[in-house]
C-alpha cells in the first residue's frame, strides 16, 4: 500500500512509500528543487540526507520505518566528505537506513575534481622541454589546475611516513606516479657518512633533528635539481621501516665525494645498525627531470602547473584525470547504528573512504579505489563487510575494530568475501590489508594481495581468521609475517584455521618473511588446517606460548617453521630499560588485571605466568602437520629450548618428493626427529604421497593417500571453501 507524498515546510519531500519502507531518490544531473520521487529526483547526497531529517520529526517517516536512498547512476562529489549523524541510522535491525546504487557499481561518490581533456596540450616551454629526459619531449602535456587548487599550494613535507602532502593525482582508476627514478623497484647505496638520528635528547632535556647523510656514486643524480628539491623514498635502516624524506645537498664533503645530505631526521636513521640486506634501498620521486613514463606525473605547485605523461596514445576522452586535495574521509558517521551501504563506488580521495564507528553498519558489494588514507575504517559491533573490493589505497585496506577487551565482550563484527589488494601504495609498512583490533572478530574468504608488506596485522582476543586466500604480499619487506601479532602476553584466544597463504615476496637464504609471525613473546594463538606453499618461513613463533600448530601443510618453505626462545636471551623480555615502552609484557597484561575475575577465567595460564618460567616458550604443541619439500630446515629450535618442559612435537610427516637426489632434504633437529616420519619419493619417480598436485599448490587427497597412513591423525583440509582455489591457479 502506497503510503502519502509530503510536501514538508523545511523542504519539498516527495517521499514514495512501501508499507515498510520509504523510498528516495537521488540523481547527480537532476534538477535543483526536486522532491525525491522517482521522476524529481533529489541532486545531491547533502539534499537527500537532509530531508530524511526533517521527514522524520515531522513525522512523516515513522522512527521505526526503515528508509532506502536509491543513487542513480553517475558521480557524487561531495567535495569537503559526506558526513553522518548518529539521527541519520535505523532504529533497529529489520529496519535499516539503506543508501544503495539502483545498479550496482553505476553510482560514484568521489572526492576528487576533474581535469577536463581540453585543459591539456603540448610542452612547448623550452626550459621545460630541457629538463625532461630526451624521450619523454614532445610527449609531457600539461593544464593549468588554478582553479581547482585555489590558494596557495603547500610545499612538499620535508619528511613524511605516508600519503605526499596534497594535492594527489589519479590517472584512469589508479594513483598517478610521482615523476620518478627508477621507473620501478628502488636503486641502492651502501657507504654512509653520517647515521643521523630520530631524536638526540641533549643533557637540557632538548631535542636535536640530526638528518643522516651517504654516498651515492651513481652519474644519474647530476641530473637533479637539488636546489628546487628531491625526495626520496627508502628502507633507510631496517627492511620493515620505510620513510620518504627531502635531500638537502648533493656534493663533496671533507673530501668525499657525491655525498647526499638529508634535509630531516629520519626513523632509525641512515644505515643504522640494520640486519639483512648490506646495500640500503631508495627511490627519487617528485622530479620534474624524471617524468618519462605513462601515469607519472609532476606539479609546479607555485604556478599551478601540472604536467603528466600521458599513456601510451595520448589523453582520450573517455579517459580520467582527477586531483584530490580535501583530508575528509568520502563518507564519515560517529555513534550511528543500523546503517547499510550498498553497490557503490568511493573513489578518488585524498584522504580514507569510509570511516565509520557504529553499530549494525553493513558495507555490501561496495568498490573503494583509490583512497590516499585508508580504504574502510569500521569500528563497532555486530558490523559487516561482505562483497566488497578496496584497491589503490595508499595506506591500511581495512581496519576493523569493535568489542571490549576489558571484559571480553565480543564485537561479533565480520569481514567477509572481500578482495583487497594494492594497498599501502604510499605507507609502505605496517599499511596491511586488514587491521584487526579489539575483541571477536572474524575475517573469513578474503582474498588479499600485492602489497609491500603485510596482509593481516591484529592485535587483541578471540578473533577468527578462516578460509582466507593471501599472496603477493611482503613484497618488498623483511622482519615480517603475512599474518602479523606481536609483543603481547594478552592476545589470547585468537584461531587461524583453514588459510591458504602463498607465493610471498622476499625469499633468499635468511628465510627473512614469515607466512604467520608471532613476534616477540606474543601469545595465544591456535593455528590449525593452514597452507603455506612456496613462503620463506612458514610460521616463526617468536619467543612465546600458547600457540598450537596442528594438521597443517607446509609445501615448499625454505624454512617449514621455527620456536625460538627470544624471551629467555633478550633483556628486552620484560624491561623499560632494555626495550621500552613498547615491551612491558607484565605491565600490559595487568592493564586488565590479568590474573582476576574474567581473565583469569577464560586464560588461566596466563593467569599463573608469572609463575611459570615466564621466559620459555611452552604450550606450543607442533602435531600432525605435513612439511613437503622443505629445502632447509624442517622445524627450527633454539639450542637452549626447554624440552623437557615444552608441549609435545609428535606425529609429523616430512615429504621429500624426489627423495634426497633431488629437492635437497631437509634436516631435521635430532633433539625432535622422534616426532617426524619421513616419507621419500626419487628422482625418477617423484610422489608428493596421495596429493594431488602439491608442486603446484593443488593439496587435495586423493583416495588412499599415503599421508593418512603415515599421519591417521591428519585430517583433510576444506580447500573447496578458500575462494579462487582453482587446482593449481590460485589467483584472481
Amino acid at each position: 500500500m502506497m503510503k502519502i507524498s509530503y510536501c514538508l515546510a523545511v523542504s519539498v519531500c516527495g517521499v514514495v512509500m512501501s508499507a515498510s519502507a520509504a523510498t528516495f531518490h537521488v540523481n547527480p544531473v537532476a534538477a535543483p528543487g526536486g522532491d525525491g520521487s522517482s521522476s524529481k529526483p533529489f541532486a545531491t547526497l547533502e539534499t537527500a540526507r537532509d530531508s530524511v531529517r526533517a521527514a522524520r520529526k515531522a513525522g512523516k517517516v515513522a522512527s521505526g520505518e526503515a528508509v532506502e536512498i536509491v543513487l542513480a547512476p553517475g558521480d557524487y562529489v561531495p567535495m569537503e566528505g559526506f558526513a553522518l549523524k548518529p539521527c541519520d541510522g535505523g532504529a533497529y535491525e529489520s529496519a535499516l537506513v539503506v543508501w544503495k546504487a539502483a545498479k550496482a557499481g553505476t553510482a560514484r561518490i568521489v572526492g576528487g575534481v576533474r581535469v577536463p581533456m581540453r585543459a591539456f596540450s603540448p610542452v612547448t616551454d623550452e626550459s621545460v622541454l630541457a629538463r625532461l629526459p630526451e624521450e619523454a619531449r614532445g610527449k609531457v602535456l600539461q593544464a593549468d589546475i588554478s582553479a581547482i587548487l585555489p590558494g596557495k599550494v603547500p610545499s612538499m613535507a620535508a619528511a613524511f611516513g605516508g600519503t605526499p602532502t596534497a594535492p594527489l593525482l589519479f590517472l584512469n582508476h589508479r594513483f598517478g606516479t610521482l615523476a620518478r627514478w627508477p621507473n620501478s623497484d628502488y636503486t641502492s647505496f651502501s657507504k654512509c657518512v653520517d647515521h643521523g638520528a630520530r631524536i638526540k635528547m641533549t643533557s637540557g632535556g632538548g631535542s636535536v633533528n640530526k638528518p643522516g647523510a651517504f654516498i651515492y656514486s651513481n652519474p644519474r643524480a647530476k641530473r637533479w635539481n637539488f636546489a628546487e628539491g628531491v625526495w626520496m623514498n627508502g628502507y633507510w635502516t631496517h627492511d620493515w621501516s620505510n620513510h620518504s624524506v627531502k635531500a638537502a645537498s648533493y656534493g663533496a664533503e671533507n673530501g668525499t665525494s657525491d655525498v647526499i645530505r638529508l634535509a630531516d631526521s629520519i626513523p632509525y636513521g641512515v644505515l643504522g645498525g640494520t640486519w639483512g640486506r648490506k646495500d640500503r634501498r631508495f627511490y627519487v620521486f617528485n622530479l620534474l627531470d624524471e617524468l618519462d613514463t605513462p601515469g607519472e606525473w609532476y606539479l609546479d605547485r607555485a604556478r599551478k602547473t601540472l604536467y603528466i605523461c600521458p599513456p601510451e596514445g595520448g589523453l582520450k576522452d573517455s579517459d580520467e584525470v582527477f586531483v584530490a586535495v580535501s583530508g575528509a574521509p568520502l563518507v564519515s558517521a560517529k555513534d550511528i547504528a543500523h546503517v547499510r551501504f550498498e553497490g557503490i563506488t568511493f573513489e578518488y580521495a585524498y584522504g580514507d573512504g569510509l570511516s565509520i564507528a557504529g553499530t549494525d553498519v553493513q558495507v555490501v558489494g561496495c568498490r573503494v579505489a583509490c583512497c590516499g588514507g585508508s580504504g574502510v575504517l569500521l569500528h563497532g559491533d555486530r558490523n559487516v563487510m561482505r562483497g566488497c573490493e578496496v584497491v589503490q589505497v595508499g595506506r591500511v585496506g581495512v581496519s576493523a575494530n569493535g568489542g571490549d577487551r576489558k571484559t571480553l565482550r565480543r564485537a561479533d563484527s565480520v569481514f567477509e568475501d572481500n578482495h583487497m589488494h594494492d594497498f599501502g601504495v604510499f605507507q609502505r609498512t605496517y599499511a596491511p590489508g586488514f587491521g584487526v583490533n579489539g575483541c571477536g572478530i572474524t575475517l573469513r574468504a578474503n582474498v588479499v594481495h600485492d602489497a609491500p608488506h603485510s596482509a593481516v596485522l591484529y592485535g587483541g582476543n578471540e578473533h577468527l581468521f578462516e578460509y582466507n586466500n593471501v599472496y603477493r604480499v611482503l613484497l618488498e619487506t623483511g622482519d615480517a609475517g603475512a599474518y602479523y601479532t606481536g609483543r603481547d602476553w594478552t592476545t589470547q584466544g585468537n584461531v587461524l584455521r583453514f588459510n591458504y597463504t602463498h607465493d610471498l615476496g622476499a625469499g633468499g637464504e635468511i628465510a627473512n618473511t614469515m607466512g604467520f609471525y608471532f613476534d616477540d613473546c606474543d601469545c595465544g594463538d591456535e593455528v590449525y588446517g593452514n597452507v603455506f606453499h612456496n613462503v620463506s618461513r612458514g610460521i616463526m613463533v617468536g619467543g612465546g606460548r600458547e600457540h598450537p600448530i596442528r594438521n597443517n601443510v607446509f609445501s615448499r618453505c625454505l624454512i617449514g617453521m621455527s620456536i625460538d626462545c627470544r624471551g629467555m636471551t633478550w633483556k628486552h623480555w620484560n624491561s623499560a630499560e632494555h626495550g621500552g615502552p613498547s615491551w612491558l609484557l607484565e605491565d600490559k597484561a595487568k592493564a586488565f588485571d590479568y590474573t582476576n575475575g574474567v581473565w583469569a577465567m577464560r586464560y588461566p595460564r596466563l593467569a599463573n605466568i608469572m609463575n611459570d618460567h615466564p621466559r620459555e616458550p611452552l604450550y606450543n604443541p607442533v602435531e600432525n602437520n605435513v612439511f613437503i619439500d622443505c629445502q632447509k630446515e624442517i622445524l627450527v629450535l633454539d639450542r637452549i629450548a626447554p624440552l623437557a618442559r615444552m608441549a609435545p612435537i609428535a606425529g609429523n610427516v616430512v615429504v621429500n618428493t624426489q627423495g634426497t637426489n633431488g629437492v635437497k632434504c631437509a634436516s631435521i633437529d635430532a633433539r625432535i626427529a622422534s616426532g617426524f616420519t619421513v616419507l621419500n619419493g626419487t628422482t625418477n619417480a617423484p610422489c608428493a604421497f596421495g596429493f594431488a598436485d602439491a608442486a603446484n599448490g593443488d593439496f587435495r587427497l586423493l583416495p588412499d593417500a599415503a599421508i593418512l597412513k603415515a599421519c591417521p591423525a591428519f585430517r583433510p583440509l576444506p580447500i573447496a571453501r578458500i575462494p579462487n582455489w582453482d587446482n593449481g591457479n590460485h589467483s584472481r
